[in-house]
């Protein structure tokens, strides 16, 4: 279905039929997920009363699954203010989620810079910086949310174990270089925005998630991927946030190419 999005006074079209989903799928009882810090799976049983296991495999009428697994680590997540401070929101309780105007760019990390930091980091860290940003030729107006797809991208980041291969993260001033453009949601293929150990200061999210000293609205969704299919570019997004009273919760973005 076609459907036309105004936005800053220009008309948009996307058709509703074919949006992309980034999320990586959650497999259960498997340990073909992305792993961060917590090297378990996410676990499924069904639940149980009065003799009866409601699964359809044990002859019950309907399944009814009860799971265990660690939102942040395991897959898929968005999160707010809440992750990091206290009386942020719940990021059930952050509105205006769908049909957010959003730029998708691909970086190839460095390896040094002289961007500020937070906490001292290696020669073998990869690092996404404001200069890599800021000459990558973005509209300022049609950027409520930026996707960040890492070089090189392949499927293995569905399931890489990133306690072994350490991700890219962002300096401090690449974040302050997103806010400035107006960004409210970061995306990235990478389970945080902040380095693997920053001595768990997250500093780059207390950057990204406080406005004049306050906790903002602004999320962050983190270990998502996208396919190679797409093309850097604008699109329309739809978080697909779960609605918990969590600081974080998983999510199923979907991005609407432009017509």
């Amino acid at each position: 279905m076609n459907i036309q999005i105004k936005h800053n006074s220009n008309q948009y079209e996307i058709n509703s039929d074919e949006g992309t989903a980034i999320s990586i799928p959650v497999k259960f009882n498997d340990s073909q997920n992305p792993k961060f810090y917590d090297t378990g799976n996410p676990e499924k049983k069904y639940y149980s009363s009065d003799g009866i296991e409601y699964s359809l495999s044990k002859g019950a009428g309907c399944n009814v699954p009860l799971i265990n697994m660690n939102i942040h680590c395991s897959g898929t997540h968005t999160e707010s203010a809440n992750h990091v401070l206290s009386g942020g929101k719940f990021i059930g309780e952050i509105q205006n989620t769908n049909f957010i105007s959003s730029q998708l760019i691909s970086v190839q990390p460095e390896s040094s810079t002289d961007e500020d930091y937070h906490a001292a980091y290696s020669d073998n860290d990869k690092i996404i910086t404001k200069n890599i940003l800021s000459n990558i030729e973005l509209d300022k107006d049609f950027m409520d949310a930026i996707i960040i797809r890492t070089l090189p991208n392949d499927e293995s980041k569905k399931t890489m174990n990133y306690n072994n291969a350490h991700h890219p993260f962002l300096t401090n001033d690449a974040v302050r270089y997103i806010k400035e453009m107006g960004v409210k949601h970061i995306l990235i293929d990478t389970p945080s925005i902040d380095r693997y150990d920053d001595d768990g200061k997250l500093g780059n999210h207390h950057i990204f998630f406080t406005d004049n000293e306050k906790p903002n609205t602004n999320t962050i969704t983190e270990l998502i991927f996208v396919p190679n299919s797409c093309e850097d570019g604008k699109y329309f997004l739809s978080l697909g946030i779960a609605s918990f009273n969590l600081d974080a919760a998983p999510s199923s973005p979907i991005i609407y190419k432009i017509k």
